[in-house]
């Protein structure tokens, strides 16, 4: 879980892929879409490396247990270009929100693909690539939970030019489009309708993630929707590990997440850079895909407490900058946790004491004659590759004695080398 020296070589490539300066125009606007469609984002270089983010996580292990098939993820948020070739197999139905001069004040359609992005950049699109994107054929960049599908639920003219009550409307058909919903936007306001509409997700058994936001509070102002109950709110990290300066802190502040730097599918194509805590809210979105996956029969707030008590504590046990600590997706899914708090209980959950945390034997797959046959096969066919590699370590001992009596200079070894306004989206 230390961050390596492949971040230094990913922080290049981000530099590289700093949203908006892509040379390509902005995709031109069809009717009824976004007013102000972010740039495309730029292809990776053909030397860059595979995405630290990967190893960073342990997320080749978590996959050997988990790649958050049959799970969405409905990310309430600018919209996702459905057509990023990263992300074209994995949408599932969305929807947009309409202002309008009818009550209520807006209008729900279907739609949600096309990102309608922030300030000229990727947002949606970004959110649902570190999520689910696929690796199709270049598998440097892969999303968390690679199998989940994305319900994209859209604010056609900015979450901040959206009244709360419209908020709360998007929250909740988020809420009945997937088993997870992720918020990366952050209010500064209780307003009482998205406070409403995130209990309704809650008694739907959906976990609920949210952004803590980048305001660089430190813990003198609550952020909605991720300070309130029940609800996984997420801070950022740099590549070293510390929180981001932006991350805002609080009591509140259930988890962390690398939050800087990192790669990301971009609307129009290619990838962009992306940083600040709604892209960390993205990856641990992943993680609870991948819980929901393996746990099929996990309630919402297991959920969430199975995160927090496998996080990796960063100094203390508990820290209002990072909450839990940074999320171990292998953790979450191979611990023997304990009970966790019920739905109405404080997301961050009780932290275990170093050790209580045991790691638990992969559930058997089947049952019956055709498993333990396989069980009998797999210990013959161990028992025989020793047998093997016994015999051939004896002919290498013997190879090597009547080297030693062989007069003559003796080969050169070869030296193989070193190893190279009051709501906004966050």
């Amino acid at each position: 879980m230390k961050p390596g020296r492949p971040l230094v070589a990913l922080a290049a490539l981000a530099a590289l892929l700093v949203p908006g300066t892509a040379a390509a125009a902005p995709v031109a606007r069809a009717p009824g879409d976004c007013r102000n469609p972010p740039a495309p984002g730029q292809p990776l270089p053909s030397n860059a490396p595979r995405d630290p983010t990967i190893a960073r996580l342990g997320l080749e292990r978590a996959w050997d247990l988990s790649t958050g098939a049959g799970v969405t993820v409905a990310v309430v948020d600018s919209g996702v270009d459905g057509g990023q070739a990263k992300l074209q197999a994995a949408m599932a139905p969305g929807f947009d929100f309409v202002p309008s001069a009818t009550p209520p004040g807006f209008q729900r359609v279907a739609g949600g693909l096309g990102d309608c992005g922030d300030n000229g950049a990727s947002h949606g699109t970004a959110i649902a690539g570190l999520i689910a994107a696929r690796p199709g054929d270049d598998d440097r960049v892969i999303g968390v939970a690679p199998a989940a599908r994305i319900a994209p639920v859209r604010f056609l003219d900015g979450i901040d030019n959206s009244s709360p009550e419209m908020i709360a409307a998007a929250i909740r058909t988020g809420a009945e489009s997937g088993q997870v919903l992720n918020l990366s936007f952050a209010v500064s306001v209780d307003r009482a309708p998205i406070r409403d509409a995130i209990q309704y997700a809650l008694s739907r058994n959906v976990v609920v993630v949210a952004a803590a936001g980048n305001e660089a509070s430190n813990g003198d102002t609550k952020w909605y929707p991720a300070a309130y109950p029940g609800v996984l709110a997420v801070a950022a990290l740099k590549q070293d590990g510390t929180p981001l300066a932006q991350s805002n802190r609080g009591d509140w502040v259930g988890i962390a997440a690398p939050g800087e730097g990192l790669t990301a599918p971009a609307s129009g194509g290619g990838y962009a850079g992306v940083s600040g805590t709604s892209f960390a809210t993205a990856l641990v979105s992943g993680v609870a895909a991948l819980v929901r996956a393996r746990f099929p029969g996990m309630s919402a707030a297991e959920v969430v407490h199975r995160l927090t008590a496998t996080a990796v504590p960063l100094g203390a046990a508990r820290d209002d900058r990072v909450g839990a600590g940074m999320v171990d997706p292998f953790a979450a899914l191979s611990a023997q946790v304990g009970a966790g708090p019920t739905a109405s209980a404080s997301a961050s959950g009780p932290v275990p004491a170093p050790g209580s945390v045991r790691v638990l034997p992969r559930p058997d797959e089947g049952g019956g004659i055709a498993e333990r046959w396989g069980r009998l096969l797999g210990i013959v066919g161990v028992l025989t590759v020793a047998a093997v590699l016994a015999y051939l370590g004896r002919l290498a001992l013997r190879a090597a004695r009547q080297r030693r009596n062989r007069t003559g200079p003796r080969k050169p070894v070869r030296d193989p080398g070193a190893d190279p306004p009051d709501v906004r989206l966050v």
